[in-house]
């Protein structure tokens, strides 16, 4: 830093460094180009965050370059403005004079103007005698002409770091839709372990993701999902490669129709059996379609059964959509039956069944065998003998007033009626003389 004039401030200010600094670079400069007052304030105003700038301290330099006459800047002319106070407060919107003084003095320190302090610390200008500013006192505009090309630096380089950060967004938003989406269609046709387990992993790295993400963690949770999609489309690849080896019109399977019978007899039997069978399934898909329109809220789930909290990585559950999927995990946990649970879908819907997985999961310690348990429940929703709604009210009330009972001490006298009393004695009375008969005829017999 190479010093040939300097300016100090004027009264109880301070000479800092950064002062020192800003002076002594606008007085070595040479060969500067003229440049638009205008697009230098568009880049500092861009790059603001980088230079520590409020956006009064922006209305404030706003205002000293609307003294400046004309719209070039040339470093190597003096640019000093020397409006006063209330001048300056008018053109910066009205700010007090508290904050114009704390304006001021962040741009000085961010190194975008000069102090030019005059004698007495007015701001003023001597003239000569045509007219023409000899000598002014006030802020020197100097600094930001000179560095014109590093604010335009700046301001591009925050400017594609905003670009960056909203597509990595973009990409994210549509990474996690696109996985969402599968997931949720290909659980509902399949019931995969794989897919479910992804599901929890999906909740998992999303539940990491802050409010306010910065670049890093945004990236991080970038190439989670991308390598979560790319397992997704592999595992979903050997799925439709297995739908459509089973789909094979050269593929040679069984007659599966079943030929009539010569007897008159059997296909008479072979008849009613079929109207039998068929009424049978019009009157189990009937049964199924009421028992899907079960009226169950997610409160009342959540309230009755909140161990199933458990199995969520985010302890949350928000829809229906996530219950089933935390369902999926717990019949895992419980060890059901896949076909058994797949069944309880189909009869019941997948309401039914994750309620009852979530009745067993919150009282697994009482039941010895979750399976067994869960393919009797399936038969009671097959016949239509369990509705899941009344099933969790029971619970709830059973768990109400299991909470409202008063334990009593084992000292604690506990008051009881005479005729209770009278009751007890006589039943006693009667046992006794039953036992004495029975050894008087034991004895006699002998």
């Amino acid at each position: 830093m190479h010093l040939e004039s300097i300016t100090t401030p004027f009264g109880r200010r301070q000479l800092t460094r950064a002062q020192l600094k800003h002076q002594a670079t606008a007085t070595s400069v040479t060969g500067s180009q003229i440049v638009d007052k205008w697009k230098v304030f568009r880049h500092i105003a861009e790059a603001r965050s980088k230079l520590g700038l409020q956006d009064r301290a922006l209305a404030v330099l706003n205002a000293l370059l609307s003294f400046l006459p004309g719209t070039d800047m040339d470093p190597k002319a003096p640019l000093v403005v020397f409006p006063s106070n209330e001048q300056l407060s008018l053109r910066a919107h009205g700010v007090c004079a508290r904050t114009l003084r704390r304006s001021i003095a962040s741009l000085v320190e961010a190194g975008l103007i000069c102090r030019n302090d005059s004698p007495n610390g007015k701001r003023y200008a001597h003239r000569s005698r045509s007219g023409e500013i000899e000598c002014a006192y006030g802020f020197d505009l100097r600094p930001m002409a000179l560095r014109a090309t590093e604010f335009a630096e700046m301001a591009a380089e925050i400017v594609e770091e905003a670009m960056r950060l909203k597509r990595t967004r973009e990409a994210i938003t549509i990474c996690r839709r696109d996985l969402r989406k599968l997931l949720q269609f290909y659980i509902e046709e399949t019931r995969s372990e794989d897919l479910i387990a992804i599901s929890c992993r999906l909740d998992e790295v999303l539940a990491h993701l802050p409010r306010q993400a910065t670049a890093a963690n945004l990236q991080t949770t970038l190439r989670a999902l991308e390598a979560l999609r790319s397992e997704v489309l592999n595992i979903l690849n050997n799925i439709e490669k297995s739908i459509n080896s089973s789909a094979n019109e050269g593929q040679y399977d069984r007659h599966k129709e079943e030929s009539e019978s010569e007897s008159y007899i059997e296909r008479k039997n072979g008849k009613t059996c079929g109207k039998r069978a068929a009424t049978y399934h019009s009157t189990d898909r009937f049964q199924a379609r009421v028992l899907k329109r079960t009226a169950v809220s997610l409160d009342l789930v959540l309230k009755t059964c909140p161990r199933i909290l458990e199995c969520s990585p985010t302890a949350q559950i928000r829809d229906m959509t996530s219950l089933s999927r935390i369902s999926e995990v717990a019949r895992l946990m419980l060890g059901i039956d896949k076909e058994q649970y797949q069944r309880c879908v189909r009869v019941g819907g997948e309401l039914t069944a994750a309620v009852l997985v979530c009745v067993l999961y919150q009282r697994q310690e009482q039941v010895r065998s979750p399976g067994a348990y869960f393919c009797e429940l399936l038969k009671l929703v097959t016949y239509g003998r369990l509705d899941a709604e009344k099933l969790l009210l029971s619970m709830l009330k059973h768990s109400y007033t299991r909470d409202q009972d008063i334990a009593i001490a084992a000292d604690q006298q506990i008051p009881v009626s005479q005729q209770l009393l009278k009751l007890c004695n006589r039943t006693a009375n009667e046992v006794q003389e039953g036992q004495e008969k029975k050894m008087v005829r034991i004895t006699s017999t002998n």
